[in-house]
C-alpha cells in the first residue's frame, strides 16, 4: 500500500495557484526533452530504483562540433564507467576487460524514455499533460505516456520547464504500481565544460571494439504468432554450440523492448519458469522439442501469450 501511495504522490500535479501551464503540447514537450538531452552541455547526479536495487550515478554530456561526448559513472560501490566518444561507446568495469561497441548514445542505466521514438509510439500511446510538479527543487511539466491497450507498461515523466531536461521518470505497470524510478537530485548546465570534458575523454585509451553478431543467412525455425500492435523485429541472431542451438529475435515498439530465445534444450517435465526484477520479466516454457524464453520490459501476461503463440516455420 505504501508503494502505491508513494507512486500516486509523484504522478499527481501540485495545484498551487503560482503554477501556470506550459504552452507546449505533451508531444512537443517530449520532443524538446530529447533535443535537450542530446544537444545541451550538462551534468546530472541521479538515483535509479528498480525493484529492491537502488543505484546512484553521475552523467556528463557535451555536444561539440556536431559530435556527442558523455561519461556515465557509478557513485557508490565498485567503480564502473561508460564513455561515449561520438559513435563509439566504451565500457570500463572492474569485473571484466574493457571493450567498445558502436552506438550513438549511452543507453545503460538511463531510463529508456530518453531513446523513445515519439512519432512512432503515438499510434499506441496517449500523451497526457498532468500539470506542474517539482523535482530537484525545479519546476517541471509532468507528462503521462499511457498505452492504448493493456499489453505494455506506462510512463510518467518530469521535464524541467526552462531547459527541458528530463529530471525524473516513473515506469508503472497496468495497475499503477511502481516498477522503476529515475530521479535527478542535482544538475547544472555549463558550456564552459565542453572543451575540458571533450579533451579528457578524447585522451582516454580506446578498448577493443567487439565484432557485431552476424544475422543468420537462413530464416529462423520459428516466428511469433501474436505480438502487441506496434512491436517489430529489430534484429535476429543464431548461436550454435556443441550442445545447443539458440535462435533469438529482438522486438521493440519504440519505447519498450523484449527478446525471444528458442533453444533445443527443453526444461525438465515441461515446466515453466517465471522471474521478475523491477520492470523486467523473464518467462520460459517448454513447447514440443524446444524451450522458449522471453526477456524484456513487458507484463507477465503479455510475455506468456507471446511465448504460447510461437509458430514453427
Amino acid at each position: 500500500m505504501f508503494k502505491k501511495l508513494t507512486a500516486l504522490f509523484f504522478i499527481l500535479p501540485f495545484s498551487f495557484s503560482v503554477f501556470g501551464q506550459d504552452n507546449l503540447s505533451p508531444k512537443q514537450l517530449l520532443t524538446e526533452m530529447l533535443a535537450a538531452q542530446n544537444k545541451l552541455n550538462y551534468e546530472i547526479s541521479y538515483v535509479q530504483i528498480a525493484g529492491a536495487e537502488i543505484d546512484t550515478f553521475r552523467y556528463r554530456h557535451v555536444y561539440n562540433e556536431g559530435k556527442s561526448y558523455a561519461q556515465l559513472a557509478t557513485l557508490e560501490g565498485g567503480k564502473q564507467e561508460i564513455i561515449q566518444r561520438d559513435n563509439l561507446i566504451s565500457y570500463f568495469h572492474s569485473n571484466y576487460s574493457p571493450f567498445s561497441i558502436s552506438g550513438s548514445q549511452i543507453i545503460d542505466n538511463l531510463p529508456n524514455i530518453v531513446n523513445a521514438d515519439f512519432s512512432r509510439i503515438e499510434k499506441h500511446y496517449d500523451f497526457i499533460n498532468m500539470g506542474r510538479n517539482r523535482i530537484a527543487d525545479r519546476l517541471v511539466q509532468t507528462v503521462r505516456i499511457l498505452p492504448k491497450d493493456n499489453f505494455r507498461y506506462q510512463y510518467v515523466v518530469f521535464i524541467e520547464e526552462k531547459t527541458h531536461l528530463l529530471l525524473g521518470s516513473d515506469m508503472l505497470d497496468q495497475d499503477g504500481n511502481l516498477l522503476e524510478r529515475f530521479r535527478v537530485v542535482n544538475f547544472y548546465i555549463d558550456d564552459q565544460m565542453t572543451q575540458p570534458l571533450t579533451d579528457a575523454l578524447s585522451k582516454l585509451p580506446t578498448p577493443p571494439v567487439l565484432d557485431k553478431a552476424t544475422p543468420p543467412k537462413n530464416k529462423l525455425s520459428w516466428q511469433a504468432g501474436w505480438l502487441p500492435q506496434g512491436f517489430a523485429v529489430l534484429n535476429n541472431y543464431l548461436t550454435k554450440t556443441d550442445e545447443d542451438t539458440i535462435e533469438s529475435r529482438l522486438y521493440s515498439d519504440g519505447l519498450f523492448s523484449f527478446t525471444i530465445y528458442v533453444s533445443n534444450n527443453i526444461l525438465p517435465e515441461n515446466q515453466e519458469n517465471v522471474w521478475k526484477q523491477g520492470s523486467f520479466t523473464i518467462y520460459s516454457e517448454s513447447m514440443k522439442d524446444k524451450e522458449v524464453t522471453i526477456i524484456g520490459q513487458i507484463p507477465l501476461t503479455t510475455a506468456k501469450r507471446i511465448v504460447q503463440e510461437i509458430k514453427s516455420n
